[in-house]
């Protein structure tokens, strides 16, 4: 890393550009702080990697003494994203952003660029993704990919005709490009433009007949071509489960178990898109629950003796309690504020199937986790007194485990 700024510098020095800050006795101080807190969280033997508000104050120590130093201020950038504090991000950033526009080579603003844009698309900031590919077109050479990536944000924004719009811009810039051809057919799926859909995917598929997406996409036109009820996207990512096409899979368990991972993935997707639009929640929250919902499904799907199909809402509600036993024994910093995210997680992705009639029950899922929360509580906070307490044998720790979970926090039981 060292070698590769010292060439930046002296590439500089040859065009005659003042960008010395990496050779200030601050900057190298700073440097010499934040890699070392890197090492520490790669190698814990170095120490406890620093965390939560430990981390932040160590952060604001280093841009104390130089207010400059990028590679921090990203980072604190970053961590209020996660905190739901994205006008402090944006200020962060925005500091490192000018740092780097400041100091550094066009190569390094570019990477970063791009770096910020794919934490901004992770944790669902979509708009301010938006604004920041918008700041990236003023500099970016290949202009095209970066149009691409602005209409999906606007896809998941529920902005369909500004998706069209930039896709569009990205075509025009590179009419060649199948995967342009292919994104812009699943936008017009996504609006229920079947038509529109078909020409794109050709057009696609003749420039490349060999990319999965496209055949993936172009086989779930034709789905929706030939059910009348398919008429859009969302439709199509709820679709009923093809029943005869999965009894043909039985003697296969891996192609069996890749069919409903499928449906259980778009599932998942059709809630992404309705939760994106939900105006009740900030960002934050609604990052905070697809990741919990996603885990927390992931979670049951492990404890299966059998594949697990998310839309089972009657399986989640009988055996409700088991999981949760499991969940808890099994979650080592689980509390209160977990144990909540998860039934928010829950009964959103349960209510959202069943306003669009995919599944029944919800009430009774509901009064159901209700009526058992108070106990899951008092268990959750019983485990947690003996879990990491050394003054309780494992033997000790086992009959107050039986106690509590029975046998369900141990074996499959699904």
């Amino acid at each position: 890393m060292a070698k590769k700024k010292a060439s930046r510098l002296n590439e500089n020095e040859k065009r005659g550009k003042k960008k010395g800050i990496e050779n200030t006795e601050a900057w190298q101080a700073a440097d010499w702080r934040y890699t070392g807190m890197l090492a520490q969280d790669m190698v814990p033997l170095l120490g406890s990697p620093l965390a939560g508000q430990e981390r932040i104050d160590f952060l604001n120590e280093i841009l104390s003494d130089c207010p400059e130093y990028y590679p921090a201020l990203l980072e604190s950038g970053y961590r209020s994203i996660k905190d739901g504090k994205d006008e402090t991000a944006r200020e962060f950033i925005d500091k490192g952003l000018q740092s780097l526009r400041t100091h550094f080579t066009k190569e390094d603003l570019l990477d970063t660029y791009y770096q910020l844009c794919e934490i901004l698309e992770k944790h669902l900031r979509f708009e301010m993704a938006i604004e920041y590919y918008n700041q990236l077109l003023e500099i970016a050479t290949d202009k095209a990919d970066v149009h691409d990536s602005i209409s999906c944000y606007y896809v998941y924004l529920g902005e369909l005709d500004k998706a069209v719009a930039s896709q569009r811009r990205a075509l025009k810039l590179s009419p060649s490009n199948h995967r342009f051809h292919c994104n812009m057919g699943w936008i017009e799926m996504v609006r229920g433009d079947l038509d529109a859909a078909k020409s794109a995917l050709e057009r696609s598929l003749k420039l490349d007949r060999t990319d999965e997406i496209t055949i993936n996409n172009y086989r779930a036109y034709e789905l929706m071509r030939d059910n009348d009820h398919l008429k859009d996207w969302e439709a199509y990512l709820l679709r009923g489960t093809d029943h005869k096409k999965l009894e043909g899979l039985e003697d296969d368990d891996e192609e069996y178990e890749r069919e409903v991972r499928h449906y259980n993935r778009d599932r998942i997707e059709a809630f992404k898109f309705d939760l994106m639009r939900n105006l009740h929640y900030t960002q934050a929250r609604k990052y905070d629950i697809l990741f919990t919902l996603n885990y927390i499904m992931n979670f049951i799907w492990d404890l299966h003796t059998a594949t697990f199909f998310y839309d089972n809402i009657s399986a989640v509600s009988e055996h409700f309690a088991p999981i949760m036993h499991s969940f808890i024994f099994k979650t080592s910093d689980i509390d209160k504020e977990i144990l909540n995210d998860v039934y928010t997680a829950v009964l959103e992705f349960y209510r959202f199937l069943t306003r669009r009639k995919v599944v029944s029950g919800y009430k009774r899922l509901e009064n159901r986790m209700k009526k058992l929360k108070p106990e899951l509580i008092e268990k959750m906070l019983r485990y947690n007194e003996i879990r990491h307490n050394d003054e309780y044998s494992e033997d000790e720790k086992d009959k107050i485990r039986e106690e509590l979970f029975g046998d369900s926090y141990f074996f499959p039981f699904l």
